[in-house]
């Protein structure tokens, strides 16, 4: 699960979205509220129509063309 929260911060609004961990993913600034939801929630959606990348597949893949020395 995913958290979202929007705040004020001087004169704009400050979105972030964070994991279960507490741990931030993605934030942004925006000057009106509509606007931070907005983009809070186009983000969010864009994480989640994205899916999970698998962990270090793709590391793995370009350090071996870098040691190979493939293209």
């Amino acid at each position: 699960m995913k958290d979202v929260i929007v705040f004020k911060r001087r004169r704009s609004f400050e979105w972030q979205v964070r994991d279960q961990n507490g741990t931030l993913l993605m934030r942004g600034r925006e000057r009106t509220r509509p606007a931070a939801r907005y983009q809070v929630y186009r983000t969010l959606f864009m994480m989640l129509a994205v899916g999970p990348r698998p962990n270090g597949l793709r590391a793995r893949g370009l350090d071996r063309e870098q040691h190979t020395g493939r293209t």
